[in-house]
């Protein structure tokens, strides 16, 4: 009989690996160049309360998350806008700062790290090797033709990598695949814009291809984490193949969506700014009668634990109200290790399990709260 072929993707959507079905908690980190400013309001709701009761403009204008720096303070009025211009001047750029970070993140400690996620009882870490801004995480091999050196120069994915995995813990990489700031300028204040605003050129889906497959075969993750989307490209199924022909049981989250070039006529705009506003709130609940997309092995919520769906999900969150390091965060903006507990305690009867961010400071330090949180886990670990 002849050999039974495996589907392209989707091949663990039922069936998970079974450390994947015993974890309940892991650890996401965002660490960046958005980690030198290091500013996000802290006078506003958090992710997923704004998106239940609040506007897009009003997330946009008053983004809490500070790894969207970049993006903030280029909208007049916002508060990231002001902060910008009262610290740093209208003439400094954000790229300014990756000096800065390629200086300071040599101090970083990432055996540290990994025995204080393991003591805390994370089973997986996912780790962002290029988010929205575009600055690359390690010291990648594809030229990027808008901006040189836009990387680290040490390879700190591996050897977090290899600290990880050293511990028993699972390994995954984010990777920003649908935006890159390097590729486009214009500010995101809408839906729409966040959708359509996004690089087309084959340019940018040769960058992103070649990425992708770099991680692929130097890192052999566990977890492919894009997020928002990806772009316009039909090579994506095979991606998908590549991907588990070298990691048999890896699995894909479900940030992939597609949004079709024709899409992009600025006259469709409102309408789809309406639209694509609905489809994102629906996904924070991702009811069964819901279209799900069309590639996933699991689903993800952010912060919020309203799931309603019948498949293996992630919810993540910060510990505070941004992913990115807010040097602004106060005391009563972070969650408590008890209110952790609480949340993988809800979740995982339901196939879910939580991925909990940790933001270090520009030099790779875990900052005091988030480090004491890490602690007090690790007494009882959830």
């Amino acid at each position: 009989m002849a050999k039974k072929e495996q589907p392209i993707v989707n091949i663990h959507r039922q069936d998970p690996p079974q450390w994947f079905k015993d974890a309940g908690f892991g650890i996401f980190i965002h660490w960046g160049v958005y980690s030198v400013p290091a500013y996000a309001p802290v006078d506003v709701e958090d992710f997923g309360t704004i998106m239940k009761e609040k506007s897009m403009k009003y997330l946009y204008e008053n983004q809490p998350y500070a790894e969207w720096y970049g993006n903030s303070m280029k909208i007049p009025g916002s508060p990231a806008y002001k902060y910008h211009h009262e610290h740093y001047g209208d003439h400094t750029p954000y790229t300014s700062f990756a000096k800065s970070f390629q200086q300071t993140s040599q101090a970083v400690d990432v055996e540290k790290w990994a025995d204080m996620f393991a003591a805390a009882g994370a089973k997986y870490v996912v780790v962002v090797t290029k988010h929205h801004d575009g600055f690359v995480m390690y010291p990648t091999e594809v030229n990027n033709p808008n901006i040189a050196d836009y990387h680290l120069n040490f390879d700190y994915v591996g050897q977090l990598a290899e600290a990880v995995r050293k511990r028993g813990m699972h390994f995954g990489v984010y990777y920003s695949s649908l935006l890159d700031w390097t590729f486009t300028t214009k500010p995101i204040e809408s839906t729409a814009d966040l959708i359509l605003s996004t690089n087309k050129t084959q340019t940018y889906l040769d960058y992103a291809w070649d990425q992708w497959h770099e991680l692929i075969d130097r890192y052999h993750p566990d977890i492919l984490w894009s997020d928002i989307g990806y772009p316009d490209d039909p090579r994506l199924p095979q991606l998908f193949k590549d991907f588990y022909q070298v990691m048999p049981d890896g699995l894909v989250n479900d940030r992939w969506s597609i949004f079709p070039n024709w899409m992009r006529h600025q006259y469709l705009h409102p309408l789809f700014n309406w639209a694509a506003k609905m489809q994102f709130k629906q996904s924070q609940k991702a009811d069964p009668k819901d279209m799900p997309p069309q590639y996933y092995d699991y689903r993800t919520i952010e912060y919020t634990t309203d799931w309603h769906g019948t498949d293996y999900f992630e919810t993540t969150r910060g510990m505070d109200k941004s992913f990115g390091y807010n040097q602004f965060s106060r005391p009563q903006d972070y969650i408590t290790a008890d209110e952790v507990r609480d949340i993988v305690r809800l979740v995982k009867p339901q196939k879910g399990r939580l991925l909990l961010n940790v933001g270090p400071e520009k030099d790779g330090t875990i900052p005091p709260y988030q480090e004491q949180i890490l602690k007090d886990l690790a007494e009882k670990q959830p």
